[in-house]
Order: C-alpha cells, then structure tokens, then sequence
C-alpha cells in the first residue's frame, strides 16, 4: 500500500508578504515558502479547489511545481496545493485510477502512464513535467562509433525496462534503417546496473535519464548522446490524474495550470537562477551544486505544454516495440486533455496581453497540440 505524508500549502488570511510554513518531507527536513506580492489572494473554500501532487522525498524533476508552491502563487491563483509523498509510482497511479482522495497528480514517468491507459485505466494526461532527459552512455573509447546510429545493429544495449530514451531511440534507428531486432537488450532493476553493465563489458551501451548518466562518469562510462539532440522535445514526465478528477475538480485544475505557468516564466528568466537553486535545495533536501548541475548545467528540459503530438508518437513508438498487449484498442487521444492547459493560458495572456512569454507558448501550443 502506497503510504502518504502531506506537505500541505493552507490558504490563511495571512497577507501575501508573510512566510507561509510547510511540513517538511520525511527526508528532507523544515521548508519555507516564501510568496509573491504581485497579486492578491484568491479565497479556496472547497474539497474541490484542493490539488494532491504527488511528490518523491529529494527529487527536483517537478521543478516547475515545487516553484510554484515556494513563491507563493497556488495562494494567489485561489488552489490548494497538497504534496503527498511517494516512493511508489505504480501505486500511486492505482490510488488516482481508483478516485483515492490521498492524491490527484503524478508528475513523472510516461511509460507507465501509458501501460495504466492501453491496459484500460481511466486516467488522462493533462500537462508536462519535462521533455527529453535521457542519454546513451558507452565506454569512452566507445564513444565515437555509437555516434553513428549505423553501428547499432546487433549489439548488447542495457536499461531499466521501458525506458523512454530507449523507445525513442528505437524509432530513430528505425528511421536510420537499422534492424532493431538484431539489437539484443539487456533489462536491469535500476540506472546503476545499467551502469555497471556498460562499465563491465556487459552491454556495450546503455540508456539512462541523463542525471544518472552524469554520475556514474567515475566508473568509466561516458554519454554518447543526449536523446534530445536525436528527437528535440520528445517527451518526458507527464502531469496525469483521473477522468473523474479532472471533471470534478475542473477549475482547480486550471487555477493549479496558471500558478504553474507563471513559475514557469520565472524559471525562464536567468535572473532568478540563484534564488530557484536555493528554493529548491530548501525544498528537496539536496545540495545547492546538485540543482544547479540538474536544472541549469546539465541540459535539463522542463515544460508544461501537453504535447498531444508527441504523447502519440511515444504510445505508438511503445505499440511497435511491443511493449502493450498485441489487441489493446485504445484511443490515446481519449486520454489527452488539452482544454486545461490552453484555458490556463488564455486567461494569463488576457489578464497579461503584452507578455512575451506567455505568446511563446501559445505558439508552442498550436504547433503541438493540433
């Protein structure tokens, strides 16, 4: 059974310039959530208006999230923003496919979220975490022969199974002409074995989400590529919930999207760099140099767009690898919404109507969500 511990963000009457205190997670200590003035509170008066996030003690991948809580804007967008803690994503997505009211949102993974929706799950895909983020790592005299997709065929490839830098670089391969099914793929239980497979000879690379490529350079691999530089935005971590989540509680979902959008911009802008490292690391638990490196060195990618286009390239990449059940028939696009996240935007544009930011992505939108 998934076990919860709540992080809760209250809406008080307290004035925005105050400091609102949150419980800390199990392994990360105290935190403090500072919070904007730009905007006046909005009242949240309702089970309704409340959004569980599901949340992994000392993980930063929900940057954009996590910064929308530390600033203060779920207050100021009238959400209540609560972070369950889970060390589980399977069974987190069994508690939101079964209406659990302990949580709403996971915001990591794609693969499993698709296995849940072709294997009959309710649930739908609403926004994004991050694109991108995996690697392909070799030996370092390695190096140069896998830059050539060519040189693929036929050897020992190591992952964790289902992972998304593999699915995509399948379909690259495919696109290269190269027989995929020559390519002899060994499954480990975690990033380190894939690790530890390509450092002992076991495989002769391996496919890893690239902060985990990044830390292993001291055992003697190094990463061939960055999957991103094959296929630019393929997709990453997903925001999902509920049908019945997402219909029940409509407004906070869009409310939840706005406050998201706003820290997205504040990501966005390297003036605010050091002041997100710090939120951050208070926040995770983890070191100041960890998150720069993550989110800043490292190439990390993080978007709120749905990407409809995208999340259908993958589940179909997934159905040719045969990763599904041979008869499933799901429609994908029955589980992809993208009203709430275009509604969040629109409002922002229309109270914002010179924000340059908030036009960018409109663009976005348009061209990936057709």
């Amino acid at each position: 059974m998934m076990k919860l511990k709540l992080i809760t963000t209250k809406v008080t009457a307290l004035s925005i310039a105050a400091i609102l205190a949150v419980t800390g997670l199990t392994a990360c200590g105290s935190k403090t959530t500072s919070e904007s003035s730009s905007k006046k509170e909005a009242s949240v008066d309702s089970e309704n208006s409340t959004i569980k996030f599901a949340i992994q003690p000392g993980t930063i991948r929900t940057a954009i999230v996590i910064l929308a809580n530390e600033l203060g804007y779920y207050k100021e967008e009238g959400v209540n923003v609560e972070f369950p803690e889970t060390q589980d994503g399977t069974a987190t997505l069994t508690a939101i496919s079964s209406g659990k009211s302990d949580v709403d949102v996971l915001g990591t993974g794609v693969v499993s979220d698709l296995t849940f929706i072709a294997n009959g799950s309710d649930l739908v895909i609403f926004g994004g975490t991050a694109a991108e983020g995996g690697a392909i790592i070799s030996k370092p005299e390695d190096v140069d022969k896998f830059k050539d997709l060519k040189n693929y065929e036929g050897i020992k490839a190591a992952m964790v199974r289902g992972d998304s830098a593999w699915v995509v670089t399948r379909a690259k391969l495919l696109e290269e002409g190269v027989d995929v099914d020559s390519v002899q793929l060994v499954e480990v239980d975690s990033q380190a074995n894939v690790a530890q497979a390509v450092a002992k000879g076991e495989a002769e690379v391996g496919f890893l989400p690239i902060e985990f490529a990044n830390s292993y350079a001291d055992i003697g691999i190094e990463q061939v590529y960055q999957v991103g530089e094959l296929s630019p935005l393929y997709v990453c971590c997903r925001q999902v919930t509920s049908k019945k989540k997402l219909e029940e509680k409509h407004d906070a979902f869009v409310k939840f999207t706005k406050a998201n959008l706003r820290a997205w911009e504040y990501y966005s802008d390297e003036a605010n760099q050091d002041d997100i490292v710090k939120k951050l690391a208070d926040f995770s638990g983890q070191d100041e140099d960890y998150v720069k490196n993550y989110l800043f060195v490292n190439r990390t990618v993080l978007t709120l767009d749905p990407n409809k286009q995208g999340i259908e390239t993958y589940y179909q990449s997934l159905k040719d690898s045969g990763f599904f059940e041979d008869d499933t028939k799901v429609d994908i696009d029955d589980h992809i919404d993208t009203e709430i996240y275009k509604t969040a935007l629109d409002e922002l544009i229309k109270e914002n109507p010179d924000d340059a930011f908030y036009q960018e992505q409109l663009t976005t939108f348009n061209k990936y969500n057709k």
